[in-house]
């Protein structure tokens, strides 16, 4: 049995597409999931959340290990995004990837593609996330070479 973090790490763009998270850390479990009251989805190049009153943002949570963090770092940062932690609506907490470089967007095809089967794959209602690819530019095409 892996040596699980005590904390679950808070997935809310393509790391809640299982096929991804297989992939980037074979030993992570899905732990459940969440809704953050007071934190939006919003898409540029990729996913962030920020806080937003009123508005809710659902997550999967995942059992990671250590290893399985040190390759999430590889892949969301050190650059891009930060490991941050985030309280759960139970009072627990999660850690999480908040972005720290501003990349405009829209986003590409196939990243959005990720997205929904990762909103499929935990459940999610979609609205949250049509909402968020609506606001971001997104065509459905990818966008004009520089």
């Amino acid at each position: 049995m892996p040596d699980f973090l005590p904390e679950p790490y808070a997935a809310y763009g393509s790391n809640l597409w299982h096929d991804q998270m297989r992939r980037r850390c074979p030993k992570a479990e899905v732990a459940g999931q969440a809704v953050l009251q007071g934190w939006r989805l919003v898409l540029r190049k990729f996913a962030l959340i920020e806080r937003v009153p009123g508005a809710a943002c659902p997550v999967g949570l995942w059992r990671v290990t250590a290893g399985d963090m040190e390759a999430l770092d590889r892949y969301e940062g050190p650059f891009t995004y930060v490991r941050s932690r985030i309280t759960l609506p139970d009072g627990s907490v999660a850690v999480t990837y908040k972005e720290i470089r501003h990349r405009p967007g829209p986003p590409a095809a196939e990243y959005v593609q990720r997205l929904r089967d990762g909103y499929r794959d935990f459940g999610f209602d979609m609205a949250v996330l049509d909402a968020a690819i609506a606001e971001s530019g997104f065509s459905g095409a990818a966008p004009p070479r520089p």
